[in-house]
């Protein structure tokens, strides 16, 4: 025995470096010797082809304004982030001696009218104001502090609270919150009568009630309010402000009547006298109201103040920008796409918005134009793609966003990884096992290839059959 261990002890360098190596033999004699493979069963499934886009929240609305005239700011009537109309003035260069020129002008013409033309574009623009002032009113009636009225008198939670602008026929609402699922942890809110729709309650800041401006909100735990109904009468004629808003309607409305009125009457009148021309006198009076027009900043569409660089007392060079606005009515997503993928997009198609600062929730736009002209970013060019947005008070102008669109989809199909086809010459191959176990190779058709690296075999394989790749292919 000692002879024996003082025999290995004196070999010890050659035994650790065989042991090793007779380890490796033995795996590869037990083995087989095979590579390692992967084997994939056909089946069917969906293909789905769709690009996936980044970009940022901007308005289609927005204008640096300023004085088409230079001299002294007479009036600011606006202030910074004040909401304004379309029309609206905002600030005005003094123009005295304007206004009394025009004064003048008007009471020694013989016709202090408007010429056919203008009295024609009048009537279309006091219709539209009128209109606009109405529909303003209405809205104003129908919004104005809406209260959910609770369906039993035994809840012992505050009632919610409902904001925003709502834009429907009158009626009532039917609100319930409930747990859909015994399981789920979140609240679904239901409405019903005026439409039926269902979401989830979210469970920070405002939910959307309906889909007509409406927003929900609780003061108390949102967990409280589960099984409990709600009616909200549209407009609340219980209110303490609903008589006012009420007759700001009608008086809207009569408003309206005699705006129009008055307007058809001049344009009947001239139309009648079939003055075609314009008097000197006429001339005259236009051109000081262009003259004061260019002395006037006014709003080209609905929006809100975003700078004023400008204050009472200073001077405005001719162009100088004096304020600035931003649109609330128009967002779009201006995403950036490869030219690999610019060629795929079709105006009209819908694309997914998903934005950074309103996590777990997608918005839906339009895809409606694509820049022809591409834009370098880092070297790389990229083009310019513009989807619009319905308004949101939630989106903001800056915001990042990233879109998706579907190309194209394939649905119950046979499908299989992509990796297991292999590109010999013009063929596509696939390595095929058969019920005996003897591996062999056919050439396959190829259909639509999917985002996820699935492709579609139109020829070449059934369902069940067994088809494999080694590790390399793989990779």
């Amino acid at each position: 025995m000692k002879k024996m261990f003082n025999f290995v002890k004196d070999r010890k360098k050659y035994f650790f470096i065989g042991a090793p190596v007779l380890l490796l033999v033995l795996y590869f004699f037990f083995s087989g010797g095979k590579n390692d493979t992967e084997l994939y069963i056909v089946e069917r499934g969906d293909i789905v082809q769709s690009v996936s886009l980044s970009g940022k929240i901007t308005t289609s609305d927005k204008a640096d304004l300023g004085f088409a005239a230079s001299g002294r700011i007479a009036n600011i009537y606006v202030k910074n982030n004040q909401a304004v109309l379309e029309g609206q003035t905002l600030a005005q260069l003094e123009i005295g001696d304007l206004l009394a020129d025009l004064k003048i002008k008007e009471l020694n013409s013989k016709n202090s009218g408007l010429s056919l033309n203008d009295a024609k574009e009048n009537l279309e623009q006091v219709i539209e104001q009128e209109n606009t002032k109405v529909k303003n009113a209405y809205r104003e009636l129908l919004s104005e502090d809406l209260e959910l009225i609770p369906s039993s008198t035994n809840y012992t939670v505050e009632a919610p609270t409902v904001k925003g602008i709502y834009d429907g026929p009158e009626g009532q609402y039917k609100v319930r919150i409930y747990r859909e699922n015994s399981s789920d942890s979140d609240l679904t809110i239901s409405t019903f009568n005026l439409e039926q729709t269902k979401r989830l309650v979210k469970d920070e800041g405002s939910t959307l009630l309906g889909t007509r401006g409406l927003y929900i909100s609780f003061p108390d735990d949102i967990s409280s309010y589960r099984d409990t109904s709600w009616l909200l009468d549209i407009p609340n004629k219980t209110s303490s402000s609903y008589l006012a808003n009420y007759n700001a309607y009608n008086e809207a409305k009569n408003d309206k009547d005699l705006a129009i009125k008055d307007a058809e009457f001049e344009y009947q009148k001239l139309l009648n006298e079939d003055d075609g021309g314009a008097s000197v006198a006429e001339a005259e009076i236009q051109k000081i109201r262009a003259e004061i027009r260019k002395n006037t900043i006014y709003a080209p569409f609905k929006g809100v103040v975003t700078n004023i660089e400008k204050e009472i007392g200073e001077n405005a060079d001719l162009g100088e920008r004096v304020i600035s606005l931003l649109g609330e009515e128009k967002l779009e997503v201006v995403l950036q796409v490869s030219e690999l993928d610019v060629s795929k997009l079709v105006p009209g198609a819908s694309i997914k918005i998903s934005l950074d600062a309103i996590k777990g929730e997608d918005f839906y736009g339009v895809l409606k134009t694509v820049n022809s002209r591409e834009t370098e970013i880092e070297g790389v060019p990229v083009y310019e793609a513009f989807v619009e947005l319905d308004p949101d008070p939630r989106i903001k102008s800056g915001m990042n966003a990233s879109g998706t669109t579907i190309l194209e989809t394939k649905d119950d199909v046979i499908a299989i990884p992509s990796y297991l086809v292999e590109k010999v010459g013009e063929k596509n191959i696939v390595k095929v096992v058969l019920a005996d176990g003897t591996e062999i190779e056919r050439e396959v058709t190829l259909g639509l290839v999917g985002t996820d690296s699935m492709v579609e075999i139109v020829s070449g394989l059934s369902l069940g059959e067994k088809v494999i790749a080694s590790a390399s292919a793989k990779k």
